[in-house]
């Protein structure tokens, strides 16, 4: 299986304005021997353009094909209906607030590490650690790395509940990193983090709300940051045009300086464009660790469907800083789709974001996706 992405993206700012085209292509290979599978994904990812013009976020625009995704796969052990992953794989979970794929990145975000995991009819159970930077300087020793370790189960209330389509989730792992200096071992940093979402239905209306609470220590001080996510929504399906739309608050947690704790949200793993556009690109570089303002935002999302079988989906966010409420931006998007006969995908996307004193930044894309 191939998968081929790619998108031409122009951006204007007050004095400046840039194109650039971006191509990933990647190609799957799976080897199945009875419950052993070893399966690779090889990518490719270049700019077709000025190198000057580089849109990474997560890492260097990469010129030479890589593995993206290799890792050994086992199932059935000791006949429980575990499974083992072992190897660098993705690791997309829940809504991906805060493990995602970044797929809006060219290279898009792949762990090293291990993975155990249940599957049954009640839900899904997985036990990971995982290591995310590795210090080519340090290769002896992987105390110096970052590891991640955790847990996330995903369990399904159909059978329990009055809603079909209802599931919670439960989740918690600690993020740290420790280096050598001088000879000595010192933690630099660690962050545990618990928490939980439910997602439900009734007739036409859908809920989804997350929280999640974080703690830990840094250079600086003490952390105790905070997450919360509410949506409500209406499947329209019966009226013409109009299929869903939402209302939706998101909070993060920002560091009040005053304070002696660090109070901000880190989600460094987390979706970037996804859930707060601009506003998670300019102001925080994805909340990457405590030391940020936060984020209070309100949004408005619209599903519609129009001639031709083009999809268009509205979202408006209106976005403000958690430590003082004050007004950081809007910010309005317009995205066409349609499905390709290829099994692929084309969208076309306009994004207008303004904060009222500088002159507003226009960015739009075309990106054309196709398996073959």
């Amino acid at each position: 299986m191939q998968d081929r992405n790619t998108s031409t993206s122009e951006e204007n700012t007050i004095n400046q304005f840039s194109t650039y085209s971006l191509l990933r292509s990647r190609i799957f290979f799976k080897l199945v021997n009875g419950p052993v599978s070893i399966n690779m994904q090889l990518q490719d990812s270049r700019i077709l353009g000025n190198l000057i013009n580089s849109p990474g976020i997560t890492g260097e625009d990469q010129t030479t094909p890589t593995f993206h995704q290799v890792y050994l796969n086992t199932h059935n052990i000791l006949r429980r209906n575990w499974s083992v992953q072992l190897g660098r794989f993705q690791l997309p979970l829940g809504q991906q607030r805060l493990f995602s794929k970044n797929n809006w990145n060219n290279i898009g975000r792949s762990f090293e590490g291990f993975l155990s995991y249940k599957k049954s009819q009640r839900g899904n159970f997985r036990l990971f650690y995982l290591i995310n930077n590795e210090s080519y300087d340090r290769l002896d020793n992987d105390l110096y790395d970052q590891t991640i370790n955790g847990f996330y189960f995903d369990f399904n209330l159909k059978k329990i509940s009055q809603f079909p389509g209802s599931n919670i989730e439960l989740y918690g792992f600690r993020t740290g990193l420790a280096e050598d200096r001088d000879g000595l071992l010192i933690q630099n940093y660690h962050r545990t983090t618990y928490g939980s979402r439910i997602y439900t239905s009734f007739l036409f209306l859908t809920f989804e709300a997350e929280a999640a609470l974080q703690s830990g220590q840094i250079t600086g001080g003490q952390v105790e940051g905070f997450l919360s996510a509410v949506n409500l929504g209406a499947k329209l399906d019966f009226l013409p045009f109009v299929n869903f739309i939402s209302i939706g608050n998101e909070f993060i947690s920002g560091d009040d300086k005053s304070t002696r704790n660090i109070e901000g949200f880190a989600k460094p793993f987390g979706a970037r464009h996804k859930w707060h556009g601009y506003y998670d690109y300019s102001a925080h570089k994805s909340f990457m660790d405590n030391n940020h303002i936060g984020l209070k935002e309100w949004n408005l999302k619209a599903k519609l469907s129009g001639l031709m079988e083009i999809n268009l989906n509205v979202n408006y966010h209106n976005f403000s800083d958690a430590v003082k409420g004050s007004k950081f931006g809007d910010e309005l998007n317009f995205i066409f789709s349609r499905k390709l006969i290829s099994g692929g995908e084309w969208s076309f996307g306009y994004v207008l974001y303004w904060d009222g004193v500088d002159t507003p930044l226009d960015f739009s894309y075309l990106m054309i996706s196709f398996i073959l």
